[in-house]
Parts: C-alpha cells; structure tokens; sequence
C-alpha cells in the first residue's frame, strides 16, 4: 500500500484579491511567461530584447523588479483559469495563456495597457 503524497499548501494569494476562486490551485509559471511579462507588461523589449529567457528573468531581478511577486500573481490568477479548465486568462488587461496546468506566456493589447 503506497502513501498518497503530502499536498504543498498554496501561496497565498496576491493582496489585491477579494474573493478568492482558486480552491488553492496555482499553475506553474514558466520563465518564458515571466520574461513576456516584462516585454508585454512593464514595456522592457528593448532591455531584454536578444536575451534567453534566463538571461532576461535575471536582468529584470537585477533592476529590482519583483519576480516573486510577478510570479505569486501569474501563479495565483493562472491557476483560477486551470480549476476551471481554461485555456487563457485576462485580469486587469493582462492575458495569461495557459497550457497543461502551466502559464507559458503573456499577452496584452499595448495601447490598453499603455493609456491605463
């Protein structure tokens, strides 16, 4: 008789979040996801622009930018979408796109996202 595997509890989620929807589901988020939020959302293409994916997660940390919490709300807000068998996400204009479970990358309208 084999032992069920002992449960990670969930992160909890962002501060911003009033209900949450999650059950404890996060995704997995890839470096890739990350590093498209740093192109598509914080306007850092040109920084990052020739670099792997690594090697871009590494700069943006190394300017200050808050991985961990970049991370804990792509995590948070992917895995309401994979509770729910989702296959993208849109929260505050940020689309995440989710693939087995996992966020692979980040997609926004530029103008929407630049006027707000």
């Amino acid at each position: 008789m084999s032992a069920a595997p002992s449960a990670r509890p969930a992160s909890p989620p962002p501060a911003d979040v009033v209900h949450d929807h999650s059950a404890g589901v996060r995704a997995h988020v890839t470096l890739h996801a990350i590093r498209r939020y740093g192109d598509r959302i914080l306007g850092l293409e040109e920084l990052l622009e020739g670099l792997e994916d690594l090697e871009a997660v590494d700069v943006m940390q190394a300017r200050g930018i808050p991985i961990g919490q970049i991370r804990t709300w792509l995590a948070f807000y992917g895995g309401v979408g994979v509770r729910h068998g989702a296959v993208g996400v849109c929260r505050d204009g940020v689309g995440l796109v989710l693939k087995d479970g996992r966020v692979v990358t980040v997609v926004s309208r530029r103008g929407e996202r630049r006027r707000a």
